[in-house]
């Protein structure tokens, strides 16, 4: 499947967008990481911001788990 050809404009706004929800994603693990939100306020969201996130970033940002806690082979 081709991607469809997108004028200038359009790929700055979609460029635009997409920096929005990186920033958006990582504000939302930094509060998971810092305890200012907890795991089922985050669970309890229905939008594509938190719904794209992989479960192994959620538990990595969560407090007293890490990388190696984390880990789960596949």
């Amino acid at each position: 499947m081709a991607l469809p050809k997108l004028s200038p404009a359009q790929r700055a706004e979609a460029l635009q967008k997409a920096a929005a929800v990186r920033k958006e994603r990582g504000d939302l693990m930094a509060a998971l990481k810092a305890g200012t939100l907890p795991l089922t306020d985050l669970l309890a969201r229905e939008d594509n911001v938190v719904g794209k996130v992989r479960v192994r970033r959620v538990l990595e940002s969560l407090p007293g788990i890490g990388t190696a806690t984390s880990y789960c082979p596949s």
